[in-house]
């Protein structure tokens, strides 16, 4: 029995986003008889519109791991919203030969997303064959990933990694809300971000925040971002190899309403820009009221804010350039200039890196 009639006889039932190359996996997927037991749903987002708008902001490199794997998260979540169990998320990301003249390797990434794995793939393809032949190529090469993925099968000619998730960690996918700790933590102190990647700020911030409130502080990864697919399991794993000598908390609650059910009574450190977000009405369905049941409930669990200057396009601003709603103020304390300033930035970090990256790595 071939793969994909395997797949469509296995309890599987997944998503698949696929942009650039990789698309005749789809017909390959529907040709074989029971494809409906398997294909909730597809999408291939070619235009870098269409991929901007299912992955919630602009991509920062188009054929890479970090797409391919925000693509099979976004088509997790996606084959989720159907209901049943045995979900999965396919999402992959191809450069291939075309008319046009093409900068680095031709190449391929993509993922497979689960509820307790995160898989992704790599292949190099020769810039010298027809895109048909590149297509051949990679067709088969993702036939057999899904293979080793969902049903077990043996390829040793694959490269990609893999992240199992913990039974603690399996639940941040799940709806209900969750927390897990790194280590020992009251969860009083709380600094969060993406920490893609961890810089001397987020430690500069967090020590200050300690040396105000007296507190021990932790950091803190959410999976779940409002305007993004969730974080998967790898990247999860990456970055926490990354903070060695920091307890953090992962949650799968992306808002502050609902972090503050998560840590009553704590303080969160943020920086400025982050605290101008929170006051957006955006984030409430630009619904004055909702904002305001927002903040009331921060007050009830007695949840407050530090807040640190941060650059913002060209300007420094602090707590005192921000306009809040008076009762979202009333929960905000400001850490002036004079005591914490760094202007390292997470996102310039990432765009040296690439500019540093060879070519066949992009």
């Amino acid at each position: 029995m071939n793969i994909i009639q395997a797949l469509h006889d296995s309890m599987w039932r997944g998503v698949f986003h696929i942009t650039g190359g990789g698309a005749s996996l789809l017909s390959e997927l529907l040709a074989v008889a029971g494809a409906s037991r398997t294909l909730l749903d597809a999408s291939i987002p070619y235009a870098d519109r269409a991929l901007t708008d299912l992955l919630g902001t602009p991509t920062e490199q188009a054929a890479s791991q970090a797409t391919a794997r925000a693509l099979s998260m976004a088509a997790y979540r996606r084959a989720v919203d159907f209901g049943g169990s045995d979900h999965f998320g396919f999402g992959c990301t191809a450069s291939l030969v075309t008319d046009r003249k093409k900068r680095g390797q031709t190449r391929a990434h993509w993922a497979i997303q689960t509820a307790s794995a995160t898989q992704d793939f790599y292949l190099e393809l020769d810039a010298t064959r027809t895109r048909d032949a590149q297509e051949t190529a990679l067709r088969e090469a993702l036939i057999a990933s899904l293979g080793v993925v969902l049903l077990g099968s043996k390829h040793t000619g694959l490269q990609g990694n893999i992240c199992k998730a913990t039974p603690h960690w399996q639940p941040l996918l799940g709806s209900y809300p969750y927390r897990w700790c790194s280590g020992q933590s009251d969860g009083s102190l709380i600094l969060p971000g993406s920490f893609n990647p961890v810089h001397e700020g987020h430690y500069q911030m967090l020590q200050v925040a300690e040396e105000i409130t007296g507190k021990i502080g932790d950091f803190e990864l959410t999976l779940r971002n409002s305007d993004k697919p969730d974080l998967d399991y790898l990247s999860v794993q990456e970055r926490l190899a990354k903070i060695t000598d920091r307890n953090v908390w992962l949650t799968n609650q992306a808002n502050f309403s609902a972090k503050a059910e998560l840590f009553p009574g704590a303080t969160f450190v943020i920086g400025a820009d982050t605290m101008v977000r929170i006051g957006e009405l955006r984030f409430y369905e630009e619904n004055p009221a909702k904002l305001a049941a927002a903040v009331s409930r921060l007050a009830t669990l007695d949840v407050s804010f530090l807040v640190l200057g941060r650059v913002v396009g060209n300007r420094f601003i602090s707590l005192d350039d921000i306009k809040l709603p008076t009762p979202l103020r009333a929960l905000c304390r400001g850490v002036p200039e004079s005591v914490y300033r760094n202007d390292i930035s997470s996102t310039r970090i990432r765009a040296k890196r690439e500019l540093n990256r060879p070519n066949s790595q992009k």
